[in-house]
């Protein structure tokens, strides 16, 4: 069971950072001006949602032994 909490997390937050990153870079190829709000906005999206990809792909690497 925490094996598929563990997939469900990390496959949200690399949604959720492909999301912030298709955005911010998709608006800068195109021209179009984020506010400044936005942009940090999507940057503490991203900051917030590192350590959670972090956490879960080494705790699928190594899982946890219980003796």
């Amino acid at each position: 069971m925490e094996s598929k909490k563990l997939l469900l997390l990390r496959s949200l937050s690399l949604l959720i950072i492909g999301i912030t990153t298709v955005i911010l870079f998709g608006s800068r190829l195109i021209g179009i001006e984020l506010s400044d709000m936005t942009i940090r906005v999507l940057g503490i999206v991203d900051l917030l949602t590192l350590p959670v990809l972090a956490f879960t792909t080494w705790r699928m690497l190594f899982p946890h032994r219980r003796h």
